[in-house]
């Protein structure tokens, strides 16, 4: 199936808004730590999990720890791995495109194509709608990593990522309801 950029859009706002305030958090939080703009931009393009790029924060300043760090990250981010094998029929075949599919399957992307299941999406469409959602993401690490080297505080955005994790299981229970 073929979605429209519009349908994309409309269907991706439950996680635009959470993704650009989270990812502003993120960003403001980074360069309070010291971070560069430059820097948040590339770890949210390349790392591209919230959860991890919080967590992340706690080793930005102590080298020494970053075994540890990969630890933690390795068993938090374990779901990922979890997600792609619970639809990797769904996302076609080995190529760049199923690569950027299960480097970029988050909590999120992974509801999404749960959203999308009836639909049966080419392999193309899912990358868009993946894209989109890090575009979000992207877009907010570094408008927030501008305010932080601004001096711009947070005080209680962290908050997004409870509410995001609420929502989407809300949203699970629902539609496990209605099965």
């Amino acid at each position: 199936m073929h979605l429209t950029f519009r349908e994309m859009l409309k269907n991706s706002l439950p996680v635009c808004i959470p993704y650009l305030l989270l990812g502003a958090t993120f960003g403001v939080l980074f360069a309070q730590k010291g971070g560069t703009v430059f820097e948040s931009f590339l770890i949210s393009v390349f790392t591209f999990a919230g959860a991890a790029q919080f967590v992340s924060l706690e080793y930005y300043e102590t080298p020494s720890l970053y075994i540890a760090m990969f630890g933690a990250l390795l068993i938090l981010n374990f779901r990922h791995v979890v997600y792609v094998l619970l639809v990797k029929n769904k996302i076609g075949k080995k190529n760049n495109k199923f690569l950027y599919i299960v480097g970029a399957m988050t909590d999120e992307n992974y509801g999404m194509l749960e959203f999308y299941k009836k639909d049966k999406l080419k392999q193309s469409t899912i990358v868009k709608v993946f894209l989109l959602n890090h575009s979000y993401w992207v877009i907010g690490c570094t408008v927030g990593a501008i305010l932080g080297s601004m001096n711009f505080t947070v005080k209680g955005l962290d908050f997004f990522l409870v509410a995001l994790f609420l929502i989407l299981m809300v949203e699970g229970v629902k539609e496990l309801k209605s099965v």
